[in-house]
């Protein structure tokens, strides 16, 4: 059994509170990651749009650009920008799954969130296994969408919810063995972990999308968003789906909507790394491979009575570091 057995409301309030308390140490740390994205879509679509608009004009003026060379080398050059801000921004993104959960961890020791490089490197250190994580991931995803694997696919993504923080805690778990520890955990306790996943997606997903929608009202953001999108849909060619009722101001009430709902989803993403922490702590077994390395090392010598961090713990470097002042990061 697990040392605690707290339950799925304690760990979803608990989860949201250390967000709280450090939201602006959260939303500065995925200021990057989120914004960074759409900041890089922004300059693919905007800078390729307005090149598209504006070809002829600069061709008559230009003669070199009635090559054809010539124009495909200045249309690489316009993407080129946005798509390297946009990639570093998604590979930081990806990064956050597993750090944030070594912050949680940091939390829960020190009561500070500190030191968001150290954390970074304790993944990036394993960046090949961890992309290899992803990958499979990936696969997992694209299968499940497929109507005829939906119900399994939807059982095996709760069974699969931890998967990064057995990447983050446990040394020596391959990347498929993150899905096979990640089901070890949660044998036995579904209801409660699609209970707690239920919470999440209702929270983040739903109530904290409609509610910066309104703010976006509010403000007129909104309409200022739509109208910019709109012009840029009227560049493509959408009469082939017109008879669909999808018009330019369709496409930019949409685009609108997942753009509200892509930030929030990013900047929630804390909350939800924390909670899974929580959960995985509070389901922690030690692995049959740990208890008898831990029998091993136990066997070869007596411990001592220090403070010791255990082997699924945080570096004790950035414990030291946690004890300065936040000013000095």
């Amino acid at each position: 059994m697990s040392k605690e057995d707290k339950s799925v409301w304690l760990i979803f309030f608990e989860g949201i509170k250390i967000y709280a308390l450090n939201i602006h140490k959260f939303i500065l740390y995925m200021g990057f990651p989120v914004l960074g994205q759409v900041l890089g879509l922004f300059m693919i679509f905007g800078l390729t749009y307005w090149f598209s608009m504006n070809y002829q004009d600069l061709a008559a003026k230009y003669t070199v650009l009635n090559d054809f060379s010539t124009m495909l080398t200045l249309v690489v050059l316009t993407v080129v920008p946005g798509l390297l801000i946009w990639a570093k921004a998604f590979w930081d993104y990806l990064v956050a799954y597993g750090a944030i959960n070594s912050m949680t961890e940091g939390y829960l020791n020190t009561g500070k969130v500190y030191d968001f490089g150290a954390h970074n490197e304790l993944i990036t250190k394993k960046t090949f296994s961890y992309i290899l994580l992803w990958f499979l991931f990936s696969i997992f995803t694209v299968l499940s969408i497929i109507p005829i694997f939906w119900v399994i696919g939807a059982i095996f993504f709760v069974y699969f919810v931890l998967i990064f923080q057995v990447f983050t805690f446990e040394d020596g778990v391959s990347p498929v063995g993150c899905f096979k520890r990640s089901l070890e955990l949660i044998k036995g306790k579904f209801s409660r972990t699609f209970l707690l996943m239920i919470l999440l997606t209702l929270f983040t997903y739903y109530f904290l999308t409609a509610g910066l929608a309104v703010i976006f009202d509010s403000f007129n953001i909104t309409a200022f968003l739509e109208k910019t999108f709109e012009a840029w849909a009227y560049t493509l060619p959408l009469e082939a789906v017109e008879r669909f009722n999808i018009t330019p101001a369709i496409v930019a009430t949409e685009l609108v909507k997942q753009l509200v709902f892509f930030i929030v989803v990013g900047f929630t993403l804390p909350i939800r790394s924390i909670c899974w922490t929580l959960w995985y702590k509070n389901l922690y077994i030690p692995s049959s491979v740990e208890v008898v390395e831990k029998k091993k090392k136990s066997s070869k010598k007596a411990s001592a009575k220090t403070f010791k961090i255990e082997k699924r713990g945080i570096d004790p470097e950035i414990i030291r570091r946690a004890r300065l002042e936040d000013d000095e990061y």
